[in-house]
């Protein structure tokens, strides 16, 4: 997020895309990634959609954008509220607010029964009283039936789901944060708050690529070991890994030292691939695999003489493509 902030300054013709891009980001990351990641992505298309709605015009693409901005502030909420962060729960419900019944006014009453359910869904479980939300004008647009599905969609999906959610919260539930590898992984991901003192996120400075072979050897020796809360620590922390991986190959990293790197991030990719198809993850298990077919590739013709190339290489063939 931190280079995506750096991207609307050099390209503010292009908010539409990153914002759209935030939004997707941020449910992905949600599903299988960092919800800390996941709200600083929702928060980021928010305010994306906030500060340009007036250039969106009136027609099907602002209605979609505006739909979009009203989802991802009904998404940072309850990420926020269920993170402690009760003020900017609040706030990311009246930004919300303000779009949704702006649409409503205007024959679009589906985000607003969305932000209603979801915001309904944390007053009451805060005891606090659900009247008064949405403009009455506006409610008595709404169907109920929409609005209560909404409400229990926010329960059963951000409130109570079960097990650990940002990566601080993983290596508890694995019972590694106190080992050197999970500390180390822990400090080259954590960004001040202020870019003016911290302008360049650790993926952008390189500063991770030096802990990453042993939080991978770590990961890919535990994921086949453990279940439940422990199992779910360990494919999150992989997953964060994973990701770091991918960026620093992404922007020429790892141009000289792939090879360096190749075994540990095989290994991760194969064991993070084993466990999506143990789950039943197909999707997940293809693109662990895609991943792990394009690392053999780039690695060529190093990893052809090397048993670990060869166990890679064929458990590769037992990932969908």
């Amino acid at each position: 997020m931190d280079q995506a902030n750096d991207a609307v300054d050099a390209a503010h013709d292009d908010w539409y895309a990153l914002a759209r891009s935030a939004a997707v980001l941020g449910r992905t990351q949600y599903r299988s990634g960092d919800a800390e990641l996941a709200v600083a992505a929702f928060d980021q298309a928010v305010r994306l959609y906030n500060d340009n709605s007036r250039a969106m015009g009136h027609g099907t693409e602002a209605a979609t954008g505006l739909a979009t901005l009203v989802d991802c502030a009904g998404r940072a909420m309850l990420l926020h509220h269920r993170q402690g962060r009760g003020k900017l729960a609040d706030s990311a419900f009246d930004v919300g607010r303000l779009f949704a019944e702006f649409l409503a006014g205007n024959g679009l009453t589906a985000p607003a029964s969305q932000l209603l359910g979801r915001r309904a869904a944390v007053l009451q479980r805060t005891g606090q009283p659900t009247s008064g939300l949405l403009d009455s004008g506006v409610l008595s647009l709404l169907a109920p039936q929409d609005t209560l599905r909404e409400a229990a969609w926010a329960v059963e999906e951000y409130l109570e789901s079960p097990g650990p959610h940002t990566l601080a919260e993983a290596l508890r539930a694995t019972g590694a944060e106190k080992q050197h590898w999970a500390t180390a992984l822990t400090d080259a991901l954590t960004v001040g708050g202020g870019r003016k003192e911290d302008r360049w996120s650790p993926t952008l400075r390189g500063s991770h690529l030096a802990v990453l072979p042993n939080a991978a050897r770590a990961v890919s020796r535990a994921l086949g070991d453990t279940t439940g809360t422990a199992g779910n620590g360990w494919r999150l922390t992989g997953r964060e890994i994973h990701m770091c991986y991918s960026v620093a190959s992404g922007r020429g990293e790892l141009r000289h030292t792939l090879s360096d790197h190749a075994e540990l991030w095989g290994g991760l990719l194969l064991a993070l691939g084993r466990d999506a198809l143990r789950a039943g993850d197909t999707p997940l298990a293809a693109d662990c695999g895609g991943w792990l077919r394009g690392l053999l590739t780039q690695t060529l013709p190093y990893t052809l003489g090397t048993s670990w190339g060869e166990e890679l290489r064929a458990g590769a063939e037992g990932l969908p493509a």
